[in-house]
């Protein structure tokens, strides 16, 4: 029997057609029974007994603990914010410690640690196991013993060894301050502290934070009585902070070869004189009797080498003033002498002293 004459009604193509979407529909009723029985089946199959779920469990904890960060023993003197953010503790706990530390203290017990940073308690139940200070009773004492040393607190009676227990004096440093305190007559302000060799500003700053400048101390020193600069040795002048044997002999050599100092401002051609030693030097000294210049150049009158005998005059100014002198004719006062080309005016009253009109 032909499987398409039940529908006489169509025509062969079209039974055929009918047959095949029959066909289809078939096999998807089929494959959509099948996919829901695997799944029932799968579900069934899925289902963990009790004693392996709790054992997958414990595993699941003991690998998440595992993962989390690992608190070590640590010294809270040497905390940094990485260290105090993984410890649990907060940006304010941080600093507190750190500030702690950079005044130079050390943390002697836990509980220090705990006061110090404001922790709280449970955060410092769980830290304290982990917690270790070594031992730092001697070099904290010893920091306190250095710090209990003062003889004095006031700059002006302060001793050398008082001063090396500023960071950054040494013996040297401090015999200099003290030497040049003597030569003054003591601290009137701190800036005089910047006049001392080698004393940064840095190093002042720690001075004037340890030690007090009173006005109403009176030091015990003895008022320097000033001696007369034009019969001073090389032995005076090396009382003076600042100057050496070497400078000394300068000084000596100057003064010898002007005839002796008239004004102060006779020491500033010093070769190597620095202005603050001599500021210092004439603390110590003073122009009591004024050289007499015994023989002064006649202004009008000398001749180029004549000229040149003046200790502030050179050869080549000498010329200099002769041919002006020669151009212009007589000069009427000193002020004339402005008008020479290269004339040196920081010089004019030192050479103004050797000349005569």
């Amino acid at each position: 029997m032909n499987l398409l004459s039940f529908l006489p009604d169509f025509n062969r193509s079209q039974r055929r057609g009918i047959l095949l979407l029959l066909s289809i529909i078939f096999l998807g009723q089929i494959a959509i029974w099948s996919f829901n029985n695997i799944d029932s089946v799968s579900n069934e199959s899925s289902e963990i007994p009790p004693d392996l779920q709790q054992q997958y469990d414990s595993l699941k904890k003991l690998a998440l603990e595992k993962q989390r960060p690992k608190i070590y023993p640590f010294n809270p003197n040497y905390l940094t914010d990485y260290k105090g953010y993984f410890l649990g503790m907060t940006p304010q706990q941080i600093d507190k410690v750190l500030a702690f530390r950079q005044k130079g203290r050390y943390f002697q017990s836990k509980l220090e640690f705990k006061q110090v940073a404001g922790l709280s308690d449970s955060l410092f139940q769980k830290l304290m196991p982990y917690i270790k200070i070594p031992e730092y009773k001697f070099k904290y004492k010893s920091y306190q013993n250095k710090h209990k040393s003062l003889t004095t607190n006031d700059i002006n009676l302060a001793t050398a060894k008082d001063l090396q227990t500023i960071n950054g004096i040494g013996p040297v440093l401090s015999k200099r301050i003290v030497k040049y305190r003597n030569v003054i007559g003591g601290f009137h302000d701190w800036t005089q502290l910047q006049k001392v060799y080698g004393l940064e500003l840095e190093v002042i700053t720690k001075i004037q934070q340890k030690f007090v400048l009173k006005s109403s101390t009176k030091p015990n020193i003895k008022p320097t009585i000033k001696k007369p600069i034009n019969t001073a040795t090389a032995d005076d002048l090396q009382q003076v902070y600042g100057i050496d044997e070497k400078l000394a002999g300068r000084i000596i050599k100057y003064r010898e070869s002007i005839g002796g100092f008239t004004i102060k401002e006779q020491m500033n051609d010093v070769y190597g004189l620095r202005p603050e030693t001599i500021e210092q030097l004439w603390n110590s000294f003073k122009i009591a009797h004024p050289a007499k210049i015994k023989i002064k150049i006649d202004l009008n009158d000398a001749n180029i080498k004549e000229l040149a005998k003046n200790p502030y005059i050179s050869y080549q100014l000498a010329k200099k003033i002769v041919s002006y002198r020669t151009l212009h004719g007589a000069f009427h006062n000193f002020a004339d002498l402005l008008k020479v080309p290269d004339y040196p005016v920081d010089k004019h009253k030192l050479i103004s002293l050797y000349l005569k009109l």
